[in-house]
């Protein structure tokens, strides 16, 4: 099995980084890298630039989901069958892909992803955790981690660029199962991952609250996206979608009363759920394997 990896930058730590990449480096052949024009992509580039790495530099963001389509599209071109997605802030365990690949037990197969350890959290919450089966099937993996089947994506039409970022693993999971295909988690063994958001806690009327804080950027296309997955995949997305509606103006309410930038925050989460609403959503679906476009000049192949 051929097995290279890829990591999706936009402004990294740079010792994060290093982590990142000297954990899995010595697991694969090659480790393809994509910069979303990060501010700080020549101090990381010139750090990391023996033969072992491929660079894709991109002139402006692209978003997460169209650097995803870079690295299928270059380990397809390249005869490599399976990809290593990694986010530029997690670490993967020694013998991480090993255990991954050994759980590849026929091919519909299309994602194996390891057990996700949030270093937020601590060791004594990990102890009461309940033992888990070494392998499961799973309905979501998320990419930072996955292992993901080249061949099986690209038949979805690859990941999905509208969407930018949030939403954009699971919207390709729930085709992969549409189209039989399997996804497994692995149990023993593990990738910490770190969200790029500080938890914040706050007392909310009589009650504490615990949540993420987001930039209005981010709550647009957070609200977006998951108006437009509610509105394609209904139960898929979520088993109570009706429920998930009541959810996300809840979680609103919370953040847009605690912090600040409350006009910002209101306009992107309005115009969020309007251009989630608005969308046609056949637009934004992935083309067929035969009506995918050829790679354009910034390396990637768009999906509409």
């Amino acid at each position: 099995m051929k097995v290279c990896a890829g990591i999706v930058l936009y402004d990294p730590d740079i010792e994060r980084l290093a982590l990142c990449i000297k954990a899995i480096r010595h697991q694969v052949d090659l480790l393809i890298i994509v910069d979303n024009a990060s501010g700080n992509v020549t101090d990381v580039s010139s750090k990391f630039n023996d033969e072992k790495y491929i660079w894709i530099k991109n002139n402006s963001n692209l978003g997460i989901a169209a650097a995803l389509n870079q690295i299928i599209n270059y380990a397809e071109k390249n005869n490599y069958e399976w990809v290593l997605t990694l986010d530029q802030d997690s670490i993967c365990e020694d013998g991480l892909v090993q255990k991954l690949t050994a759980a590849v037990k026929d091919d519909k197969i299309a994602m194996v992803a390891p057990q996700i350890i949030d270093r937020g959290i601590s060791e004594a919450e990990l102890k009461d955790t309940k033992p888990l089966p070494e392998t499961e099937s799973t309905k979501m993996c998320i990419t930072s981690g996955c292992l993901t089947n080249v061949k099986a994506v690209l038949e979805t039409g690859g990941f999905n660029e509208w969407l930018f970022i949030y939403e954009v693993d699971r919207e390709i999971c729930i085709r992969l199962l549409r189209m039989g295909y399997k996804l497994v988690r692995v149990n023993t063994t593990k990738l910490f991952h770190e969200h790029g958001t500080k938890t914040v806690n706050r007392k909310f009327i009589w009650k504490k609250v615990t949540y993420r804080n987001y930039s209005p950027t981010a709550v647009y296309y957070q609200t977006r996206n998951l108006v437009f997955m509610l509105r394609k995949y209904g139960k898929e997305r979520s088993s109570c979608p009706v429920l998930r509606w009541i959810r996300l103006y809840l979680a609103f309410s919370v953040k847009f009363i605690c912090e600040p930038e409350r006009a910002k925050r209101f306009k992107a989460f309005t115009t969020g759920i309007k251009d989630g609403i608005s969308v046609d959503i056949k637009v934004v679906t992935p083309p067929s394997p035969d009506q995918r476009p050829l790679t354009n000049k910034s390396g990637h192949t768009p999906v509409p």
